[in-house]
């Protein structure tokens, strides 16, 4: 399982994890090209037309995307104040918090598609060349962890970024995220193969970039990539989706008077950043 943050910072991560949230929103270009740099050499034509696309994409985002993201902290924090959410509620707050996602990806797919087809093959074969060896280096970096250590790390996380949020543990907090971390399912193998999937896709739509259809297989791939996941995959995803919500119920029963207060702190802290990116 990867990092998480109590409760809603994995959800919004690309948005409220840091402390910069407002410097990195603001300067999203160049930190995408940056991003970017490590895959592809782009022309300074292609970068012109990814500079309006991006332009066009916040600008989408801060209008009309944020004041969602802003409204479900809001209710959010009204629900915790009335009192702890159950396993079923924190279910959905996820599935509303990857609609978010969801939205995104269907604004973004049939532009990023349009400039994808302006790639050259070279560099559709640098992309998936450097796609590929991030991956093995990934799967081995996994692969040299014993089950143990890899259990370790997973509760080490997952207390780290509870305390984040909440401040110092008390035992029995402690103890409810170790049992939930032995009982989550490791996904490394599945998203491996997902990930070999997504590239052998990416491959042969652009290995066939002259046929009729090609924008439209890419924007589908885009808007879409959970097609691609394969049964057990999701079904151990939504298995850990479950235990992380039941996991939130239980966290919500222990929480002290000072670790309440802290919780209300961030969620303020959180809508107050939203508020001021809106603005800028």
């Amino acid at each position: 399982m990867q990092k998480a943050k109590f409760p809603l910072v994995l959800l919004f991560s690309f948005l409220l994890s840091a402390c910069s949230s407002s410097f990195v929103y603001n300067n999203i270009d160049w930190l995408l090209y940056w991003y970017v740099g490590d895959y592809v050499d782009l022309s300074s034509d292609q970068k012109a037309v990814l500079d309006d696309q991006i332009a066009s994409w916040q600008s989408w985002h801060r209008s009309t995307e944020l004041k969602k993201y802003q409204a479900q902290l809001q209710n959010l924090k009204i629900k915790l104040d009335i009192g702890p959410l159950n396993q079923d509620q924190w279910l959905n707050e996820f599935d509303e918090a990857r609609q978010h996602l969801h939205r995104f990806r269907a604004k973004i797919a049939p532009e990023v598609a349009s400039i994808a087809q302006q790639l050259s093959q070279d560099q559709i074969a640098g992309i998936l060349s450097t796609w590929k060896k991030k991956r093995l280096e990934k799967q081995v970096d996994f692969d040299e962890r014993t089950e143990e250590e890899r259990l370790s790390r997973r509760e080490e996380r997952l207390t780290e970024s509870v305390e984040d949020n909440l401040g110092k543990l008390d035992r029995q907090q402690l103890n409810i995220i170790k049992k939930y971390a032995r009982q989550l399912i490791p996904t490394s193998t599945e998203r491996t193969v997902y990930q070999t999937t997504l590239q052998n896709t990416v491959r042969d739509i652009f290995a066939n970039r002259n046929r009729s259809d090609f924008t439209q297989r890419l924007t589908l791939l885009i808007s879409n990539p959970d097609q691609y996941k394969i049964a057990q995959y999701q079904q151990d995803l939504d298995h850990n989706a479950r235990l992380y919500a039941q996991m939130l119920a239980e966290l919500n029963l222990t929480l002290s008077q000072d670790q309440k207060r802290r919780l209300d702190v961030q969620f303020e802290e959180w809508i107050g950043l939203i508020s001021d990116l809106i603005s800028d």
